[in-house]
């Protein structure tokens, strides 16, 4: 069988899709890629997939949506795709209707919805509609988190099968866990170039610098701290539209050199191992990728209160959480597991275990099935 997988952007697909179209390869499938090139295309391509350039892009323009709808069409009907595989929200909602017109079999992989506690009613209510016409031609929804399944089933009434509940994109969990030796390695390699000493208390967030992921939270709690007496570095790993203005807010909180932005970084994985205690305070997510890493690495967790975290830590065994928002809670909860060492060596071990179940091949394995469903009823 032919399957495309398709998205606005590319470093979606390379994201969230490239494990999964290599499994499927594998099995048997033949397996291409569209959306538009932003340079992330060279990992696609790089793995042996034919990938295909699509203008479609993050827009609400009319024309361009029109425009990559048109393309998109005159695509499908000169190749022979049995299953379109949209990922995120505008890929779906610029593709979806076009594939499912045309005759293919829809799967549409979400992965978050734009809604999140304490946005407007009406931007919700606005949002929601929007996510609708992604959802509403699909023949099956694949949702990150069971809250993601429950709103998917609110917002298009279908038969309950059609909502397949997957654990997140997973994660290779292999790949961040090291004997003790080559954890001592990396931390020391990590905590020489930072110029911080092997003694000291390590924060640690890694996310895109916008301030839906909760900075304004981190870098007020972390100034609580500083003012209370705690000693630490907070460092951030990542990059964003709103990385000037968190650098203000740093100043405004005098908090230079003790929260410290480190930019895009490859080296998470060391970054985890040079780390005491992973902090994620977002407003909203799907399933978040991060927190799951660190708890596969063996890092206690803090992470806010929204649907994607719950379903990643129980409170108070696997990880902590605060409530959205809170400054207070955050530092209180940070305060815990800066001044508890059994409570940190609790919460990892727990922490690493549940990471288990978002395991890559866990996830895979879910994808695949229904892959094989699709190609048996067809």
């Amino acid at each position: 069988m032919r399957v495309l997988q398709l998205a606005a952007r590319m470093l979606s697909l390379e994201r969230f899709a490239l494990p999964l179209m290599e499994r499927l390869r594998d099995e048997g499938f033949d397996v291409e890629a569209m959306a538009q090139f932003d340079g992330t295309e060279e990992r696609v391509l790089q793995a042996g997939f034919p990938s295909h350039d699509w203008d479609a892009g993050h827009s609400f323009n009319p024309l361009r949506i029109l425009t990559a709808r048109r393309h998109l069409a005159t695509f499908l009907r000169r190749r022979d795709f049995d299953i379109v595989h949209s990922h995120c929200s505008f890929g779906g909602i610029i593709g979806n209707v076009v594939a499912h017109r045309l005759g293919h079999h829809v799967i549409y992989t979400q992965h978050g919805f734009y809604v999140h506690a304490g946005l407007n009613r009406l931007v919700r209510a606005a949002a929601l509609q929007v996510e609708k016409i992604g959802l509403a031609p699909a023949d099956h929804v694949i949702c990150v988190s069971r809250a993601e399944q429950q709103l998917a089933r609110k917002l298009v009434r279908s038969p309950a099968d059609r909502f397949v509940h997957v654990p997140g994109a997973g994660i290779d969990t292999a790949q961040f866990q090291f004997d003790d030796q080559e954890r001592l390695i990396r931390r020391q390699k990590v905590r020489e170039g930072l110029s911080i000493s092997m003694d000291e208390t390590v924060l640690l967030t890694v996310s895109r610098l916008t301030h839906d992921k909760g900075y304004r939270e981190m870098i007020e709690a972390a100034r609580m701290l500083h003012c209370a007496g705690h000693q630490f570095t907070f460092l951030a790993a990542g990059s964003g539209k709103d990385e000037e203005a968190i650098r203000r807010h740093i100043g405004r909180a005098e908090m230079h050199g003790v929260f410290r932005l480190l930019g895009w970084r490859d080296d998470v994985a060391d970054l985890y191992c040079a780390a005491d205690v992973f902090v994620f305070a977002s407003h909203r997510e799907g399933l978040p990728i991060a927190p799951i890493e660190a708890m596969a690495s063996g890092l206690p967790v803090v992470l806010s209160d929204i649907p994607g975290c719950r379903e990643e830590v129980e409170d108070g065994v696997s990880g902590l959480i605060f409530a959205t928002g809170n400054v207070k809670e955050l530092a209180e909860c940070l305060a815990k597991v800066i001044d508890e060492p059994r409570l940190r060596a609790r919460l990892a071990q727990a922490g690493q275990e549940q990471a288990r179940v978002f395991d890559l091949e866990n996830v895979l394995d879910r994808q695949v099935r229904l892959y094989r469903e699709i190609a048996a009823a067809r």
